[in-house]
C-alpha cells in the first residue's frame, strides 16, 4: 500500500535517515528538532543542529550531543493533495519552493516563536494520527497546510511567493519555482532541462505557451523586477544590484532594465524617491 502519512516521535543519539529514501521522489521526509544539540552527517558535509530546526529529506547520520535528540518525523506522499483543487495546488506550489530555499543545507531554523508553534502543531498532527477519529485524514491534510503557513511567516525564513502564479504544466511550474528562488545565480537553459526533463525544443514550446514569454524574457523580468525593489528600497549601487540580481556586467543591465522598465535604473531610482 502505498503511503500517504506517517509521524511518530523519535529519541536517539545515533540514526541515519535517507538511506531506505524510496523511489517514488515524491514522498517527503521531515525531521523537526524538538529538544537537544547534534549534528547531522553526510559524506561532503557536517550541519550543526539544535532545538527549533527543521530537516527536509535529509540524509547521512543523525548525531546527539551528550543526550538524546527528540524527533518528531513526518513522511507525506504529495498525492495527500490534489492538484486539481486550488489550495492543495496552492499548498504544493509553497511547499516546492520551501524545498528549493532549503536544498544547500536541507535545514530550516526557525525562530523561538516559529518553533513554538511547530510543537504546538506537531502534538494536534500526533493526536489525529493516533487516534483517526471520523475526518482524521483531512485534518492531517490541513495540518500539513498550517504547518507551510508557519513557515511562510516565520521571520527567519521568508518565502517570496508575492507575484508567483500556478501553472497548468507541472513541470513548467517547477522551472518558474527554480528561475524565482535562483535568479540572482547563472542559469543556462541546459541547467533548466535539467530540472524539467524535457527536451530542448518541447520545453521552449511549452514554456511560451504558459508564460507568454521565451525562456530568457521571463528570466530578465524576474531579474529586473528584483533589481527595481532594491533600486526603490535600498542604497545598494547600480553595479551591487546588477551583480546580485544575476547579470554579468552594468552595461548588459542598464540595456534589459531599460528595455523592461521604459528607462534607465539611474532614472528609476531618482522618480521613485
Amino acid at each position: 500500500m502505498k503511503l500517504l502519512f506517517f509521524i511518530r516521535v523519535i529519541e536517539t543519539l545515533n540514526r541515519s535517515f535517507g538511506s531506505e529514501k524510496a523511489t517514488d521522489n515524491r514522498i517527503n521526509d521531515l525531521l523537526f528538532i524538538r529538544s537537544g544539540n547534534g549534528k547531522l552527517v553526510s559524506s561532503d558535509r557536517v550541519i550543526p543542529l539544535k532545538a527549533g530546526d527543521l530537516l527536509i529529506n535529509p540524509e547521512g547520520k543523525l548525531i546527539g550531543s551528550e543526550k538524546p535528540l527528540s524527533l518528531v518525523q513526518i513522511l507525506f506522499s504529495e498525492e495527500l493533495f490534489s492538484p486539481s483543487v486550488h489550495l492543495d495546488r496552492e499548498a504544493l506550489y509553497v511547499f516546492g519552493i520551501v524545498k528549493i530555499l532549503a536544498r544547500k543545507q536541507n535545514l530550516i531554523a526557525l525562530s523561538k516563536i516559529g518553533a513554538e508553534r511547530m510543537n504546538i502543531l506537531l502534538d494536534n498532527m500526533l493526536w489525529e494520527f493516533h487516534n483517526r477519529y471520523r475526518g482524521y485524514s483531512w485534518a492531517l491534510r490541513l495540518k500539513l497546510i498550517e504547518l507551510l503557513i508557519t513557515l511562510m511567516r516565520d521571520n527567519r525564513f521568508r518565502i517570496p511567493v508575492k507575484g508567483l502564479k500556478s501553472f497548468s504544466n507541472t513541470r513548467i511550474q517547477d522551472v518558474i519555482l527554480y528561475l524565482n528562488t535562483d535568479y540572482m545565480n547563472p542559469i543556462a537553459v541546459e541547467d533548466v532541462l535539467r530540472t524539467c526533463a524535457l527536451g530542448r525544443s518541447q520545453f521552449h514550446a511549452l514554456f511560451k505557451a504558459e508564460t507568454g514569454q521565451t525562456f530568457t524574457e521571463y528570466l530578465s523580468g524576474i531579474r529586473c523586477d528584483k533589481a527595481a525593489e532594491f533600486l526603490v528600497n535600498s542604497d545598494r549601487t547600480i553595479l551591487d544590484i546588477a551583480v546580485s540580481c544575476g547579470f554579468n556586467n552594468l552595461s548588459h543591465f542598464y540595456h534589459v532594465f531599460n528595455k523592461k522598465k521604459g528607462k534607465s535604473p539611474k532614472k528609476y531610482r531618482s522618480e521613485a524617491k
